[in-house]
């Protein structure tokens, strides 16, 4: 039975290689079987994007990436090694340093990502959105309603320098965990959260929260997501070339939304019984 989304991905390599005479080298994989090694990496506290559940076991890494980079590397004739056991910042350094080849997640224009090539097109949007309290959530209708109620927003998140300074213009106090953070909301301390909605039903479910809290219906950021090329990689041109193919093609994007879908789901049915805190009375 012909496998379609192969055929389709082996198409537009195809197209490309008859457009360049050096890709046909770095990518005709009847010629060059020499297998090689890409090294990659991602955030590592901040799912569905990228969380490595157990620290002391890399193999326990998920990464929504990861099925689109695993299919380009079995076309190209890579192997991927994943570096996961340092801070996310140094994680960043060590991409542009050369140490890592690809990290996916990326903002475009954003200080902590100069210095690296970035894939076109965007794979995903993180999108930003309120969480309010049931009974709260329709007293919002614009961002200048926002402007009079005080918000909150967890120091995991991770924003695109535009939204950050966007936040800024906000009365949003930045709390270290997502348990005080919740409290404050139930305890109406702070009005909203500003959070990234995928993050926010991880978290959520997590707590047994998932049917208490509502998020507004439209975004009020959107934040493409890239996958970045160290500029130092031995493997830059090639590496860069075969994903700004691959990544324009439909299936791609289906297979990276599909990623987020699961992983939300196996979250959801993993905490089904988990009892809310008692917020109020804690």
């Amino acid at each position: 039975m012909l496998n379609l989304p192969k055929i389709i991905i082996s198409a537009a390599f195809l197209l490309f290689l008859g457009n360049s005479a050096q890709a046909q080298v770095e990518f005709d994989t009847t010629r060059n079987r020499e297998v090689k090694q890409l090294r990659a990496t991602g955030f590592v506290d901040y799912p569905p994007f990228g969380v490595l559940r157990v620290p002391s076991f890399p193999d326990s890494y998920s990464n929504i990436f990861q099925p689109v980079i695993a299919d380009y590397a079995k076309f190209a004739n890579f192997i991927i090694d994943y570096t996961t056991h340092y801070p996310y910042q140094e994680l960043v350094r060590m991409v542009r340093g050369g140490k890592i080849d690809i990290l996916t997640g990326v903002y475009h224009e954003t200080n902590m990502y100069q210095g690296l090539d970035i894939v076109y097109p965007a794979l995903v949007n993180n999108p930003i959105v309120l969480a309010m309290l049931p009974d709260r959530i329709n007293e919002v209708k614009s961002k200048d309603d926002l402007k009079k109620l005080k918000g909150g927003i967890s120091s995991k998140e991770h924003l695109s320098d535009f939204v950050a300074k966007e936040i800024k213009t906000f009365n949003v106090e930045t709390v270290d965990d997502d348990y005080t953070l919740y409290q404050k909301l139930f305890r109406r301390e702070i009005d909203y959260i500003f959070t990234s909605e995928y993050y926010a039903r991880v978290v959520l479910a997590q707590m047994g929260l998932r049917n208490q809290v509502r998020f507004s219906k439209d975004a009020i950021w959107n934040m493409p997501l890239f996958i970045g090329i160290s500029k130092m990689s031995p493997y830059r041109k090639q590496v860069y070339n075969g994903l700004s193919v691959y990544l324009a093609t439909p299936e791609a994007r289906k297979k990276t939304e599909q990623a987020i879908s699961d992983y939300i789901k196996k979250i959801e049915e993993q905490s089904v019984g988990i009892v809310a805190p008692d917020f109020i009375n804690n």
